[in-house]
């Protein structure tokens, strides 16, 4: 009976609830709240809670994460103020090496001449840009008024599009500074959540569930749309810059054959010669075809060739030295020769030791024993004289073997085989009525199989070889690559005008997809010789490879890192014996400055041996066939190591641990960007100071062009020097390029940064702008005075970073969305959430775009 009267009483209780105003529109809002809470995983009781045990929730005060500690306001300025100092004296002494070195740092303008004075090409004005060298700093004036005309002519399209990059990341930091000056700082600091130090200015000073929140949410739809709105234009423009390359080869192109040719990948061995190449193509485009060429795999004659070189070298040094000396030089056969940075050295102990030939083997002109003692100019003119005729020999059978290539009744038959197959597909696809459109031509009706054959293929006969003939394609791919063909899978061909580049690039050129894989041919100098008789089926198969074995590795990344962001503080410091005195000399400030300081620059050391290693997987390992193919992995790769060390590593302490999490309870991995990041803002404008206070002018000082140009000149007489080796010693051209590998995400890392504190903390948009302004000048600096590019791809590099870009601001958008529903902003979250699904479609756009620019430039 009791029972009976509680319900009574509650159901006249609710009664009365629906009688009042505002009822429903409370119980509305109760309801949305709830369905947003339960959507983030906010308070709701899991099955685990259910059964008597509990779990952190990652919005609760309680739930810690383990993390980087972040830098306070008072390190960031002790560390502010050493890197000043770092800066002043990093500044001094490029404007002293300058004067000392101008060979380093500039290598563009100075003569490639050994007897080139030191300082005299100091005040030799630039052809690209007039600075002034004499005045400290001076040179920061012309750089800056340098037109974009002049970077291009100086530094190529790569170079141009990277500057240009540069660029759009400073527009963006910069207009998104000011306005966040003027909205969400006031916003921010007028609110009373009680935060201090970097967080007054920033969301955690807005109270809980506080109608100011709209504030961030409205900037991150503005912020949105102009970046969607300046890559636009900024894709525009490369448009423009790639058709007038691709049309004119206009720049630092030194070759056009190669805009009239495609590469071919995965030729079949019928067509493994330079006949059957030109035949087969020719029967698809009649008339069309200037030449075929196979690439070889001459690993015999590349040792002869090898070897034809170091001789070469060594009679020209012995000649350098009689004409210092007077006196003719002599070598014991068989000693060793050191060799370091493009300079060789004499035999060891030459003038010591070894025999002389006896008078038998001078009259029988028998080469010189090893141990015998000769004279260096005769030995190595005659050595040239015996490998000039070797090679000369070895290149007119390797000719041979090139034109004639697998046997011809083979090659003619599978040709006419696929010409058939290619003749039924395109009868079917074109129906009777189509017409000859004047490129692909002379198809004929394929005839029908026989009624045994027919009924053979009904029974699984055809399955039966078509998998027969899919493992022995495998297999040949393998035997190519372990044994090494002569004649390789990869091919070029040439054709006489550019409209049938355009549609033999666009044009299935068999029946099957995986055959005669054909794409636009690189400049000669972005190719990597010593890789391009490489399947491609074999290095995509490694490449998968590669992929899976880095992403474990970047899981299993976090070790190091978060060990050492453990260790890189004052307290731990001062555990070791005899280091106690850390933590209070001068007043704790030396603390200060350890922790502001140290864990930035470990970090930024530990990434640095990244690229490096992608390097060596993506040449070595993958058997890349280009330079630029090899820098787009790289950015790529590293692209996404950063993320991890900036989304995982520093802020949640271990991949590991955030993926069993994010496993366990899906709907957390928004709360774990939301609870995390917005704690480490200090860190991070530390990171970001220190690029630009230490790691732009280093950049400037070139370190490891000069400690080498140093050693040279301490351990090397020039006058001992063939002309080749001044050439390396003063201009080498690995120390003069842009590794595009290295620096787009550098770049990457900063603009990534920014997106993600651009609403929640956007104090550190200035910092992010003043990064980029500096990177502006320096890299433009370099592009001008220092780089000189080895290769040109026609700024293939610039779309894959504007991609990367727009996964940074897609990661920002879902921190955003995290540490609002943490804030209890659940009506500004429904806007924040549609903000990925634009940018889905605007790159869509993007893409499209250029899938467009890319047929567009080949008409």
């Amino acid at each position: 009976m009791n029972q009976q009267q509680f319900e009574f009483e509650q159901q006249q209780q609710q009664q009365q609830q629906q009688q009042q105003p505002g009822y429903y529109v409370d119980n509305q809002q109760q309801q949305f709240e709830q369905n947003v809470q339960s959507m983030f995983g906010i308070g709701q009781q899991s099955p685990n809670e259910m059964a008597g045990y509990t779990y952190n929730d990652p919005y609760s005060d309680a739930y810690t994460i383990p993390r980087t500690k972040d830098v306070d306001t008072s390190a960031f300025f002790t560390a502010f103020c050493f890197n000043a100092a770092v800066f002043v004296i990093l500044m001094g002494s490029y404007e002293l090496f300058k004067r000392w070195f101008p060979t380093v740092y500039s290598p563009a303008t100075t003569p490639k001449t050994p007897s080139t004075p030191t300082g005299a090409a100091l005040d030799a004005p630039s052809a690209a840009v007039n600075m002034d060298g004499r005045i400290p700093f001076g040179w920061i004036r012309g750089v800056a008024r340098a037109s974009w005309s002049a970077v291009r002519n100086s530094g190529g399209l790569d170079s141009y599009m990277f500057l240009r990059y540069v660029c759009l990341c400073f527009r963006i930091t910069f207009t998104s500074a000011v306005w966040g000056m003027i909205v969400l700082w006031p916003v921010y600091a007028s609110s009373d959540g009680g935060a201090e130090g970097w967080y007054f200015l920033s969301m955690a000073n807005v109270s809980q569930g506080s109608a100011k929140l709209w504030a961030p949410t409205v900037f991150i739809w503005l912020q949105t749309f102009y970046v969607f709105f300046l890559m636009n234009e900024e894709y525009k423009h490369y448009l423009e810059c790639r058709v007038d390359f691709l049309a004119r080869g206009e720049g630092m192109v030194t070759c056009q054959q190669h805009m009239y040719s495609l590469i071919v990948e995965r030729i079949p061995h019928e067509l493994r010669s330079d006949r059957a190449l030109y035949d087969y193509f020719n029967r698809l485009f009649p008339g069309k075809v200037h030449s075929a060429a196979v690439v070889l795999n001459l690993p015999d004659l590349e040792r002869v060739s090898q070897n034809r070189k170091r001789v070469l070298r060594r009679l020209e040094k012995s000649m350098v030295s009689f004409e210092v000396t007077g006196k003719r030089p002599f070598h014991v056969v068989g000693r060793k020769r050191i060799r370091c940075c493009g300079i060789e050295s004499a035999p060891i102990f030459s003038r010591f030791g070894g025999r002389h030939p006896s008078p038998n083997d001078l009259n029988n002109f028998s080469d010189p024993k090893k141990g015998e003692r000769v004279d260096s100019i005769n030995y190595y003119s005659r050595k040239l004289t015996v490998i000039n005729e070797k090679l000369a020999r070895m290149q007119h059978e390797k000719i041979q073997l090139a034109q004639r290539g697998n046997d011809q009744v083979r090659a003619s038959q599978w040709i006419s085989d696929a010409i058939d197959r290619v003749s039924s597909a395109a009868e079917t696809t074109l129906g009777s009525n189509a017409g000859d459109d004047g490129i692909v031509s002379g198809f004929t009706t394929r005839r029908r199989k026989p009624l045994f054959f027919s009924i053979l293929d009904r029974l699984g006969v055809d399955f039966i070889c078509g998998g027969l003939n899919f493992i022995q394609q495998n297999i040949d791919e393998v035997v190519d690559s372990v044994v090494g063909a002569t004649m390789s899978s990869t091919g070029f061909i040439t054709f006489k005008d550019l409209q049938t580049v355009t549609c033999a690039v666009k044009t299935p050129l068999f029946d099957k997809p995986d055959v005669l894989v054909v794409s636009m041919a690189p400049e000669p100098r972005d190719l990597i010789w010593e890789n391009a008789h490489v399947n491609l089926g074999w290095s995509k198969g490694r490449e998968w490879t590669a992929n899976m074995l880095l992403g474990l590795g970047a899981i299993l990344w976090s070790i190091p890192v978060a060990s050492i962001q453990a260790l890189a503080t004052a307290d731990q410091i001062a555990n070791v014996p005899g280091m106690s005195w850390i933590s209070t000399l001068n007043g704790g400030s030396v603390a200060g400055f350890v922790n502001g300081y140290l864990p930035v620059v470990l970090l930024l050391s530990i990434i640095m041996i990244l690229p490096g290693i992608f390097y060596a997987v993506a040449l070595h390992y993958e058997d890349r066939k280009t330079q630029s193919d090899i820098q787009k992995s790289i950015i790529g790769r590293y692209f996404y190591y950063q993320l991890a060390n900036i989304y995982v590593t520093v802020t949640a302490g271990s991949i590991l641990d955030s993926l069993g999490e994010i496993i366990e309870h899906p709907s957390n991995v928004l709360a774990i960007l939301g609870k995390s990041l917005p704690n480490v803002v200090g860190y991070f404008a530390t990171f970001i100071m220190t690029k630009i206070l230490a790691g732009l002018p280093l950049i400037l000082l070139r370190v490891g062009a000069l400690l080498r140009t140093i050693f040279i000149r301490l351990c090397f007489r020039q006058k001992f020097l063939t002309p080749s080796e001044v050439d390396e010693a003063l201009h080498p051209e690995s120390w003069s390029q842009i590794l595009y590998g290295w620096e787009y995400p550098n770049l990457l890392l900063v603009v990534v940064i920014c997106f993600t504190y651009s609403c929640i903390s956007p104090v550190i948009l200035p910092v992010g702008a003043a990064f980029f302004l500096g990177a502006w000048l320096v890299y433009k600096t370099q592009i001008l005075t220092v780089y000189r590019p080895s290769y040109e791809s026609g700024g293939t590099m610039f779309p894959m970073a504007c991609h990367r870009t727009l996964i940074g601001l897609v990661c920002g958008q879902l921190t955003l969305i995290g540490y609002t529903v943490m804030r209890e902003g659940f009506y500004q979250v429904s806007g924040e959430v549609s903000t990925p699904s634009d940018h889905n479609k605007n790159d869509e756009r993007i893409q499209e775009s250029l899938c467009c620019s890319r047929y567009m430039c080949t008409l």
